[in-house]
């Protein structure tokens, strides 16, 4: 009997897997709206993930008298954020330094491998290890950027060269590079990158700046990952536009795009094919899942499945359940990647 891991390592290596791998994400909006219908549809199709997620629910002192919710967090890098949609990420309000300069001073949190559960958390990534692929995440540093710092002085301090800004932009790489090892300890089999480069049309900053501020980083980070046997895969929502290709001449191993706008990328999907790059199949959610039929979620499920039998592999679904989704829509989507993967 095939195994989850063995399933998705025939996809990342184009061997035609018996099935398309699918993993669910446990998007805590989501499972709050649905309940444990939701836990319910997922165990009757099972993914190739581990599932042990939680329900959550807002504390009691962040909802007021009509059932709206406020709350105030702070995050482990000191950031204060506003939240208005329980399991939804909401907007930076205070930050832990008030400028760049002052960012020389910052102290990062401290590594996975000082917490005394690391031992525990080896040993359990152990075991899952024989049945699942372990997957690893949570590095970025042009969002990890614009969580520490507004945007708009983000931007400005790039487009302008901030020494200040880029001499923080190499503590924090230096900040990744131990906890790549951490995960590396951990005995990942793949480690997932995350920067959301694009907006609905464009990307955030040029080519030339990209390649001149980022690239260097990204490599440094992605050769201490395929030295050690792992692979690189790298999550990015928005219009990638040119910054696509750059992704792919640093040598990822998967690509986990919002897949309509990278669909308007020409050639996309070919040439991640011809550099044997895996991609998540990652159902539209601005339009599809909370706003489509039943009828077009089969559809557009089954096309896709249709295309990544044909290649023999290169494809994993990922299922995340917002809270706009009507359950009458995550039925189908569910059913439809159980009846086609």
């Amino acid at each position: 009997m095939v195994t989850p891991r063995q399933r998705m390592l025939d996809a990342i290596h184009f061997n035609h897997p018996d099935k398309i791998p699918v993993i669910y994400h446990s998007s805590p909006a989501g499972l709050y709206v649905h309940g444990q219908k939701l836990l319910d549809l997922f165990n009757a199709y099972p993914p190739d993930n581990l599932v042990d997620f939680e329900i959550f629910e807002p504390p009691p002192e962040a909802v007021d008298d009509s059932g709206r919710y406020h709350d105030f967090r702070k995050d482990m890098w000191g950031t204060e954020w506003e939240n208005l949609i329980f399991g939804i990420s909401g907007i930076p309000k205070r930050f832990p330094f008030t400028g760049w300069e002052a960012a020389a001073d910052y102290v990062f949190p401290r590594r996975m491998s000082a917490s005394p559960l690391f031992s525990s958390k080896k040993y359990v990534a152990a075991k899952n290890r024989e049945k699942y692929v372990t997957i690893e995440s949570g590095i970025s540093i042009f969002e990890r950027l614009y969580e520490l710092q507004p945007m708009e002085e983000v931007l400005i301090g790039l487009g302008v060269g901030d020494k200040h800004l880029l001499a923080f932009l190499d503590r924090l790489v230096d900040f990744w590079m131990g906890i790549i090892d951490d995960f590396l300890d951990l005995s990942a089999d793949v480690i997932m990158f995350g920067d959301d480069w694009g907006t609905q049309t464009a990307s955030f900053v040029s080519l030339p700046l990209f390649q001149r501020i980022f690239v260097p980083h990204y490599r440094r980070m992605f050769e201490r990952v395929k030295r050690a046997g792992c692979k690189v895969f790298f999550h990015s929502c928005g219009f990638l536009g040119p910054i696509f290709d750059e992704l792919l001449n640093l040598g990822i191993d998967g690509l986990w795009p919002q897949i309509k706008l990278f669909e308007q990328l020409p050639n996309a999907v070919e040439k991640c094919r011809e550099r044997g790059v895996t991609l998540y199949i990652h159902p539209d959610r601005q339009y599809l899942v909370p706003r489509g039929t039943p009828q077009e979620i089969d559809a557009a499920i089954r096309g896709y499945a249709e295309r990544y039998h044909a290649f023999g592999g290169g494809g994993i679904f990922y299922i995340e359940i917002d809270n706009d989704a009507p359950f009458e829509n995550v039925k189908a989507l569910i059913e439809a990647v159980d009846t086609y993967r």
